[in-house]
């Protein structure tokens, strides 16, 4: 679906900040996206325009609003995506899009023959031996580059999931970062070729072409990708801006990081490795890699050529997040109890199955997946009703909500133009009533729950994600991402009656109805991430705490039996424990990939937390089971692909996943089909 363009004299007073061979990038101040602070504009230059195939490069903010609102930052976080064309003022003529800025951990002061010079950190700044990085004073160690390729490689793998080649993927195009984390950056997206479609013509940078080994190969695949990534890990480990013989690499290299090497490079296309394929490669070589700096020997060495960006962008603005690597950063999030809802997102579909960790679980707590329930496409937040013994799940593509019958096995579906990208959703058994955030416009819809009907909407704020309800008090509290704000609803009179700021792009949120407070995590912008929960008073309707917790927080459960609170930080791979009366942090328990939803089974006294990341080897595509005395990982159990929500179901001794990518519902416990 095409998105709103931009004209180009609303974007504000443009500064020129560089000009490449397609176009010229500019400030644009006045150019406002949810997920950027900074944004910039790239218009093409006159002679380019006639060659830029528009319905393609419309298709590239189109997919990014089709995303969760996590799966949406995951990729502005690793790319600088195109979010909205440009027009000239008085046609619809497309001149170019806008983007976010380049992070300003992504530039790098490099000692220059006159004075240290702030540049942007262009990965081919790397491609050389010691002697020119120390003259140039980057602090690049073995480990280091380790660690960075095992970044990009996640990257890489990141970019494949969403059907994205990179194609001229060159150091000229991926920056990178070795402070506070070492980590890369893509710039140039729209030379990507994204669902197999380019806006232009592709080309390849020279020394970088993989129809140089392999002539006659498709250029801007997975597959090519997966050659000029060989050609770059060789390059960095080498020091060499242009070999591609595998017998350049040191004689320290890891055996297993050498076979890689060579398959990637030599072997045809079909038999490369993919980027995942590296991870543990690099991981493990880093662990092992020294972490000294090169020095400059007091000799005069060639400094070698560096070719110039074709892309800069505004640096110096306050780094966006303190981030780790991707593998442990995909970005996500929401509770999911009886009142509370859950969230998140993208990509396949797996088996199920159920691996153990060290430990034992306890004899009560659901840790199989016994059934796998067909829902609608993407589904993201679950609910049980134990009023009507149905479980019921948002399908924030289909704009549906599906509702699955224990007993029976039926599942129905509602419909309705009113349903515009659902996300969140929380039951009130006992009014017999459903709440159903609308992210997509601002809204929460309300259904009958016996009669399966929508029978009210309330208009909210932007980007309505996360829902708890206070049965008792008739009040729903909502978070509007995109407003930084907390909607109060009276559920009675159906309105807004208070708007709390909460923080910067609040997600998910929990009731504690014993300290009459409300838990919201708040993520931050990508570029400025808040780590907090921000703790709110029910009765002032004020914010009255707020707690520092870890990279991205976005799922949060209450367990009123324990006065504690779970929070699920997306980037760290962690929970955070929450005392809820003394509002400190008592814990933090290392879990999956990328975890997003979570929810207590007060049966079992186990915490259920969804890993929404895709590395199946680091418990991806999983459910981590957290014991709540111990707060120890018992067990992980295998679900879909990309899981999303979670929530206890009515009858105990069930737990109930979304699988954003899958369309189905995972049932952990003893449902049969």
């Amino acid at each position: 679906m095409a998105q709103q363009r931009l004209k180009r004299g609303r974007l504000g007073v443009t500064t020129k900040l560089a000009a490449g061979g397609q176009g010229v990038v500019y400030l644009a101040p006045r150019a406002q996206m949810p997920h950027a602070r900074a944004m910039v504009f790239k218009e093409y230059k006159a002679q380019v325009l006639p060659s830029v195939r528009v319905d393609v490069l419309e298709e590239m903010p189109a997919y990014l609003e089709s995303l969760p609102g996590v799966d949406g930052m995951e990729l502005l976080n690793r790319a600088a995506w195109p979010c909205r064309l440009v027009e000239e003022d008085h046609s619809t003529t497309v001149v170019g899009f806008v983007m976010p800025s380049i992070p300003g951990e992504f530039f790098i002061d490099m000692t220059m023959t006159s004075s240290v010079q702030r540049k942007t950190a262009e990965f081919q700044h790397l491609l050389n031996d010691d002697v020119f990085l120390a003259k140039r004073g980057i602090p690049l160690s073995d480990r280091y580059r380790y660690e960075l390729l095992s970044d990009a490689a996640a990257a890489l793998a990141l970019l494949h999931r969403h059907d994205i080649a990179v194609g001229d993927m060159s150091p000229k195009n991926l920056l990178f970062s070795l402070r506070p984390r070492r980590q890369v950056y893509f710039i140039d997206c729209d030379a990507m070729r994204l669902c197999s479609r380019s806006v232009t013509d592709q080309v390849e940078t020279p020394d970088w072409e993989v129809v140089t080994a392999h002539p006659g190969e498709e250029l801007a695949t997975a597959q090519s990708d997966a050659y000029k990534f060989g050609l770059l890990t060789l390059r960095l480990l080498a020091g060499d801006q242009a070999t591609r013989d595998p017998s350049k690499l040191p004689a320290a290299v890891p055996g297993p990081v050498r076979q890689l090497v060579h398959a990637a490079v030599s072997a045809p296309a079909g038999q490369r490795p993919a980027p995942a394929d590296w991870i543990q490669a690099f991981d493990d070589a880093a662990t092992a890699a020294g972490t000294r700096a090169p020095v400059a020997p007091a000799r005069r060495a060639p400094v070698p050529t560096v070719p110039t960006r074709t892309q800069q962008s505004v640096g110096g603005h306050r780094p966006w997040r303190q981030r780790i690597p991707l593998r442990l950063r995909v970005i996500g999030a929401v509770a999911a109890a009886l009142i509370v809802a859950g969230m998140l997102m993208s990509t396949t579909s797996g088996d199920d199955e159920s691996t153990p960790f060290a430990g034992s679980v306890s004899r009560t707590a659901p840790s199989t997946v016994s059934t796998t329930i067909p829902v609608g496409a993407q589904p993201w937040g679950v609910a049980a009703d134990a009023a009507t013994g149905s479980v019921f799940t948002t399908n924030s593509l289909a704009n549906s909500v599906s509702v699955y019958d224990i007993e029976t096995g039926a599942t129905t579906s509602i419909a309705s133009p009113d349903l515009s990208k659902p996300t969140a959703i929380a039951v009130d058994s006992a009014s017999g009533l459903a709440y159903v955030t609308n992210a997509g416009n601002k809204s929460v819809s309300v259904i009958d729950t016996r009669g399966r009907v929508i029978v009210d909407r309330i208009a909210v704020g932007a980007g309505p994600y996360g829902i708890a309800v206070d049965p008792a008090g008739h009040t729903a509290y909502v978070t509007n991402f995109e407003a930084d704000t907390m909607s109060v609803v009276n559920l009675r009179a159906r309105d807004v009656v208070a708007t709390v700021p909460v923080g910067s792009r609040p997600y998910g949120i929990a009731l504690d109805p014993a300290t009459g407070s409300v838990f919201v995590a708040v993520a931050g912008l990508p570029e400025a991430p808040d780590r907090r929960v921000a703790v709110v008073d029910t009765g002032t309707l004020s914010v009255v705490s707020m707690i520092r917790v870890g990279n991205q927080p976005w799922g949060v459960a209450v367990d009123t039996d324990t006065e504690t609170a779970y929070v699920t930080n997306h980037a760290d791979g962690t929970v955070s424990v929450i005392d809820t009366r003394t509002r400190a942090v008592t814990a933090t328990v290392r879990v999956g990939v990328g975890p997003v939803g979570v929810a207590v089974d007060r049966v079992s006294r186990t915490v259920y937390v969804t890993n929404h990341g895709l590395d199946d080897a680091r418990s991806g595509n999983s459910v981590s089971l957290i014991d709540a005395d111990t707060r120890v990982v018992t067990a992980t159990v295998r679900v879909g692909v990309r899981p999303h929500g979670v929530a206890a179901g009515p009858v105990a001794g069930e737990m109930y996943v979304s699988n954003f990518n899958g369309g189905t519902l995972s049932v952990i416990g003893n449902r049969g089909t």
